[in-house]
């Protein structure tokens, strides 16, 4: 399995060959001379054309050699002699970085997508400001993921994608005129569901670009994910503690979506912290004969019937919450605390001690216990 990109292209070092030069001989390269104590890099193919036409016995050609560690410079960006080999490939070409993008837009352009990101892998280690060689990185990156999503390895698709943002997001901050990084970001964004984010990158790049048929393209896009933009800005006030300006946000959506379950669960979440019960309690109870055991409607409408004293109603929903999860300290601390309040000293001991067991950090638990401890006290 794939952990990250660097580990991807640095199993390709089996690509290359290593040769040293003899004991006290160096090799010219432009005024920078290279020692013998310096391997020098060569692709293995590289390596097998030059036997095969015969020059195996003659001096390998420097351009093999420069192959080599543009290759080198790709795969692995923390090799020993990362600086020397930089040094070499400016020396050998003032204008290197335009050789390497060339190289690398040539592999893309035969479908060799491997060679063409260990190129622009080079370009950008060499350079990371180098927006073209950034963004065709990003862009091979991303292409790369694609294989892998439809492969069904979403894993590995969702690293190669993960870097491919990384290198758009790092042209922006290089250049905030590169319109087509705001085009590329914003779709990345809205796949991921950060539809705020998706709309501020792509109201930018409305801003910065001047191809009318993109810039059309993109106000599609932003009419399609409105309420999208809607539910993120509406659920994102209620977890801050802004359940009223959440609910502003919210209400109209769920007229258009009622069967959207998570904007029901949210409306719930809002009208809760309102303290209107009952409307809370409906929210969940929705939520619920859509799927009923989606665990934390089952824990909010055991709180709602708790705050509305229901509270063998709402040990009932508290106790299927913990069936469909054991181990979950919040919800054996909300039956604890029911328990208590029903005098069932024994019982609220075992899901608070055991909640506290799981998570003897949560300041909830933790306030639990203590007020578990005063009740036993105070009985005492």
């Amino acid at each position: 399995m794939i952990k990250s990109v660097k580990e991807y292209l640095k199993q390709k070092t089996e690509n290359l060959s290593f040769i040293e030069l003899m004991k006290d001989s160096y090799v010219d390269i432009n005024g920078y001379r290279l020692t013998s104590d310096i391997p020098l890099p060569i692709i293995i193919n590289e390596l097998i054309t030059e036997i095969k036409e015969g020059r195996a016995q003659e001096e390998l050609k420097i351009k093999s050699f420069i192959e080599g560690i543009i290759y080198t410079l790709g795969v692995d960006s923390d090799f020993k002699y990362f600086d020397v080999y930089k040094k070499i490939l400016y020396s050998y070409d003032k204008k290197i970085e335009d050789y390497i993008l060339y190289k690398g837009l040539k592999f893309t352009e035969d479908k060799l997508l491997d060679d063409a990101i260990v190129y622009f892998s080079a370009l950008v280690n060499i350079n990371r400001e180098n927006i073209n060689g950034l963004y065709n990185y990003g862009f091979a990156l991303e292409e790369l993921a694609k294989r892998f999503f439809k492969n069904k390895d979403i894993k590995s698709g969702e690293i190669f994608i993960n870097e491919s943002a990384r290198c758009f997001e790092d042209i922006i901050d290089i250049d905030p005129s590169f319109s087509i990084s705001y085009y590329k970001l914003g779709f990345y964004y809205k796949n991921k569901k950060q539809f705020r984010k998706c709309k501020i990158i792509w109201e930018k790049f409305i801003e910065t670009d001047d191809n009318e048929e993109r810039i059309n393209e993109i106000k599609q896009e932003l009419i399609a994910i409105k309420d999208d933009i809607a539910y993120e800005e509406g659920y994102t006030e209620i977890l801050c503690g802004k359940p009223y300006s959440g609910l502003e946000k919210l209400l109209p959506l769920q007229e258009k979506y009622s069967d959207w379950w998570n904007l029901l669960f949210m409306v719930g979440l809002a009208y809760r912290q309102t303290e209107q019960y009952i409307k809370a309690k409906e929210q969940f109870e929705m939520v619920l004969a859509m799927y009923p055991n989606q665990v934390d409607s089952l824990n909010e409408l055991g709180l709602c019937l708790t705050l509305l004293d229901k509270l063998d109603e709402a040990i009932e929903k508290f106790t299927l919450a913990i069936n469909l999860k054991p181990n979950d300290f919040e919800i054996l601390c909300n039956r604890g605390m029911t328990y208590l309040q029903l005098g069932d000293l024994v019982k609220a001991t075992l899901d608070i001690e055991k909640a506290y067991e799981i998570n003897s950090e949560d300041e909830v638990t933790i306030a639990c216990m203590k007020q578990l401890m005063q009740v036993k006290k105070s009985r005492n």
